[in-house]
C-alpha cells in the first residue's frame, strides 16, 4: 500500500521540525497509542490498538527515525506484529519553507501481511489516511497551543 500527501503548517520550519522530533509530541498524536517508550535515541518500541473494519487489534513494534537531514527531511521505518498481522513500513517526510509557513510532504510504503490483510484489505487505505490525518491535526493543534500560550 502506498501513501503520499501533503500539508501545510503556518509555522517556521524548524519550529515544524522541532515539534516532529518531540518524543512527547509524536506519542501523543499517535492514533491508538497505548506506549511509546524510548529504546535508543530516534528509536521506540510503540503499541497501539487500531481497528479495521471488524479486526481490531494491538500492535507491538519499532519506530525508527533515520537520515535525519534537520531541518529538511527523515525517513520514519516501522515494524509491528499483533492479531495474527505483520506491519512493516518507510517513509521519507519532508520540510519545504512556503514563505513563513512550511510545506510538509510525504510518501511511504507499507507492507500488511495476515489477518488484517485478508480482512480488512479494501478499508486499509482509508483507514490509514484518517490516522494520517488526525495525526498531523494533532501536530497543528500543538502549534497553535505554542504560538498562543
Amino acid at each position: 500500500m502506498k501513501l503520499s500527501g501533503s500539508y501545510r503548517f503556518d509555522v517556521p520550519r524548524e519550529q515544524l521540525w522541532d515539534t516532529l522530533m518531540d518524543p512527547e509530541v509524536v506519542k501523543s498524536c499517535i492514533p491508538g497509542v497505548r506506549e511509546f517508550t524510548a529504546l535508543a535515541p530516534d528509536n521506540y518500541q510503540v503499541e497501539v490498538k487500531v481497528g479495521v473494519g471488524v479486526v481490531t487489534g494491538t500492535y507491538i513494534g519499532t519506530l525508527e527515525l533515520s537520515d535525519k537531514d534537520g531541518p529538511a527531511s527523515y525517513r520514519m521505518t516501522v515494524e509491528g506484529k499483533g492479531a495474527r498481522t505483520a506491519v512493516k513500513g518507510t517513509g521519507t517526510i519532508s520540510l519545504v519553507e512556503a514563505g513563513e509557513a512550511t510545506e510538509l510532504n510525504f510518501e511511504g510504503e507499507a507492507l500488511v501481511t495476515g489477518m488484517l490483510a485478508r480482512v480488512g484489505q479494501r478499508l486499509m487505505g482509508s483507514v490509514a489516511k484518517a490516522n494520517i490525518n488526525q495525526f498531523f491535526e494533532c501536530i497543528e493543534s500543538h502549534l497553535a497551543g505554542r504560538r498562543t500560550g
